[in-house]
């Protein structure tokens, strides 16, 4: 076949190809395929784009990298590119003339230039990687002119215009009523902490009040007494116009049902506490009030007691209270079997109790009130009596040689409500909660009857 013979050949496939890319583009159809529709804004479905996709991609990169090798044009391969250009310079003005076709045809059509997200992504990236290249010259990140100031990444001028902005921006923000200026408010927040948590350490570290900066703090605290007295002022200020107002004390959002705080408040408020600290404070503060003798609930000057008569009256009569509710003394959890505290109360108190301790205070307070003339059981005056009659009588009935009916140890039998059926019989409440636990069972899906003797209730502990 000769040469001629195969330009021949040649033209005839280009014909035949141009026609069937014609019919199909004019029915709207892929014009390698044929079967489905384009892609918008392009010739081919996705499909058929995918599989020449891969092989395309390589193709150019590795005839692009052989005509950078050969010092030419990457797009045409037949000149030098233009001076500081990667490209030379018929091929940059035919891209240019594309792009403005390209881009007036998307118009017309009421398509965007290029996929915005796109877009955002490529802008974010260069000015990113421009902003690293200055930095790392010394120039200003935004004009990359001049130097950038000390300390800063902008030069003074960017600086100054910058400064100019944001506060045209807040002022026509706040003069529209919008908080922070109309900047995000969750973010300007977290910097603000950040900012304040920042200037705390530093202040701390140079050992001067946390809020002023100017005097050292008072002992064991972070910030100076005319600070802690300022903060308390405007804490008990605005708490007292929030209660007022009978909105939630922490946010000022409106409480339900006429409860101090809002659900969300009243949710995380245990959380948010120091527990600790305020164990620690607590202790503080109770030892400081023993040693001055005042009251250590309310700080009222006592009789040498721990607590005031209205202290230990409002303390017992909430006791008292509780109990004849049936719910935990401590923590107003349901009780079972007319216990004063509830199974976890309960365990902790044990724990915590130191006996001989109890034991030894008992008996030293026995003696300094007999010593005084005063009832060992609430400390009025008892001159001859180791009891006043209130306690004397309190104590006689309450002992088991004046009642005379004996007393048994408790158990509890747990029953399943749903099936009738005994789970056991246990002797502590904890066994009855490790029942229920280990039966996946609820409070509400079971039945627990206590047998206790009628006394248990009305006598003292063994204790």
């Amino acid at each position: 076949m000769t040469e001629e013979d195969i330009e021949t050949v040649r033209a005839a496939y280009r014909e035949s190809y141009h026609r069937k890319t014609a019919t199909r583009r004019t029915k709207g159809l892929c014009v390698k395929c044929g079967t489905r529709p384009p892609t918008p804004g392009r010739t081919r479905c996705e499909p058929c784009a995918g599989k020449q996709r891969a092989a395309d991609l390589e193709r150019y990169h590795r005839r692009t990298a052989e005509r950078i090798a050969a010092g030419m044009c990457p797009k045409c391969g037949k000149r030098p590119p233009a001076p500081g250009r990667s490209q030379c310079e018929p091929c940059l003005e035919k891209d240019a003339a594309a792009g403005r076709a390209r881009d007036a045809r998307l118009r017309d059509a009421g398509l965007p230039r290029r996929d915005p997200a796109r877009e955002r992504e490529y802008r974010r990236e260069h000015d990113r990687c421009e902003r690293e290249q200055r930095s790392a010259l010394g120039l200003c990140i935004r004009c990359g002119k001049s130097s950038a100031a000390p300390g800063r990444m902008s030069c003074e001028p960017c600086l100054d215009k910058r400064r100019a902005s944001d506060r045209a921006k807040y002022a026509a923000g706040k003069a529209a009523g919008k908080p922070y200026g109309g900047a995000n408010a969750d973010t300007r927040r977290r910097v603000g902490r950040k900012r304040s948590r920042k200037r705390s350490d530093a202040r701390r570290d140079a050992g001067l009040c946390i809020r002023c900066g100017a005097v050292p703090p008072a002992e064991g605290r972070t910030m100076c007494e005319p600070c802690r007295d300022d903060r308390r002022a405007a804490e008990r200020a605005r708490h007292a116009e929030r209660r007022a107002a009978g909105v939630c004390p922490d946010c000022a959002a409106p409480a339900p049902g006429g409860k101090l705080y809002c659900e969300p408040c009243a949710g995380t408020r245990s959380r948010r506490r120091n527990l600790e600290a305020k164990r620690k404070a607590a202790r503080r503060r109770y030892a400081e009030r023993r040693a001055r003798g005042d009251c250590t609930s309310c700080g009222k000057p006592t009789d040498g007691t721990a607590e005031c008569r209205a202290c230990r009256d409002a303390a017992r009569d909430r006791y008292n209270a509780r109990r004849a509710a049936g719910i935990c003394v401590k923590c107003r959890a349901p009780t079972i079997g007319g216990a004063a505290y509830c199974a976890p109360c309960a365990a902790v108190k044990a724990e915590q109790r130191d006996r001989e301790a109890q034991y030894a205070a008992r008996r030293r307070r026995y003696a300094e009130r007999r010593a005084q003339g005063r009832c060992v059981g609430c400390g009025a005056p008892s001159p001859g009596v180791a009891r006043c009659e209130p306690c004397s009588r309190k104590h006689r009935e309450g002992s088991g040689a004046f009642r005379g009916i004996p007393l048994w140890d408790p158990s509890w039998t747990v029953i399943e409500i749903a099936t009738g059926e005994a789970l056991g019989t246990y002797d502590s409440e904890m066994e009855v909660a490790a029942c229920l636990a280990f039966a996946k069972l609820s409070r509400d899906e079971v039945e627990v009857i206590a047998d206790a003797s009628p006394m248990a209730g009305l006598t003292a502990p063994r204790w």
